[in-house]
């Protein structure tokens, strides 16, 4: 299949659809009655699988290998249980990415020191993607465990230089926990609890690139890719420093 970034688009091209769905297409053509324009794709070799993703998604079989659709254009989240299975693939892949950089880290230094709890989160997360707001939750705290408080000294100063504390996956972690696990001004202090709501805000806005407006699947998936692709970039500087 083809390759995936953690930039998903709303609306899909039908083009980068069959792109996506590693169904390649012989020839394509368009008919306008001048109300409506009728786009053909000719499609050779198509599994009994493959043709019925087509139907369930809205196209019609003109005649054998030929099919049809009125509109150029879908919405990602009426394909998304087809296109699971590839984000999933690549969702590992960012993880094997990440687990391997965290051995090679610890294997010169016990930077992040190894615990139950990251096999756990690890197995727990390789593949499983994040699409409403409880899960991205989860992910949040479980990278916070897998990071950040696996990275403490006894005198609960982290191991790590200024330089790594600044990255911005260590940041945006950071932030959102404080904001999702600390709203009770009692016990943290209005002024805190502002300060949280408003670091969470910038983080909410470079994840999705909004702080309010109501979220979809779509919309959590990408945030999550963004978040690997952070910790990845964060990882590699952890490595030059140790």
């Amino acid at each position: 299949m083809a390759d995936v970034t953690y930039s998903i688009d709303e609306v899909m091209d039908i083009d980068k659809l069959f792109n996506l769905l590693d169904i390649p297409i012989d020839g394509e053509t368009s008919i306008s009655d001048g109300d409506l324009t009728y786009n053909f794709y000719t499609i050779s070799n198509l599994e009994n699988e493959e043709k019925d993703v087509l139907l369930s998604i809205g196209f019609k079989e003109f005649k054998e290998s030929i099919f049809f659709i009125e509109t150029k254009e879908l919405r990602t989240i009426e394909v998304l249980r087809y296109l699971l299975p590839m984000y999933q693939k690549k969702e590992i892949e960012y993880w094997d990415e990440i687990i391997e950089k965290l051995v090679s880290i610890n294997e010169k230094k016990i930077v992040f020191t190894p615990t139950s709890k990251q096999l756990r989160i690890t197995f727990k997360w390789k593949g499983k993607l994040a699409q409403n707001e409880d899960e991205f939750r989860s992910l949040i705290s479980d990278l916070c465990l897998l990071f950040r408080d696996s990275c403490k000294r006894n005198n609960n100063k982290y191991k790590i230089s200024e330089k790594c504390l600044s990255h911005d996956f260590w940041k945006i972690i950071g932030n959102l926990r404080n904001y999702y696990y600390s709203h009770d001004p009692e016990q943290w202090g209005e002024d805190a609890v502002k300060e949280f709501s408003e670091k969470a805000k910038f983080s909410y806005e470079y994840l999705f690139s909004s702080s309010t407006v109501k979220k979809s699947p779509i919309d959590f998936i990408n945030a999550q890719f963004k978040l690997l692709n952070k910790c990845i970039d964060f990882l590699d500087i952890v490595s030059k420093d140790v």
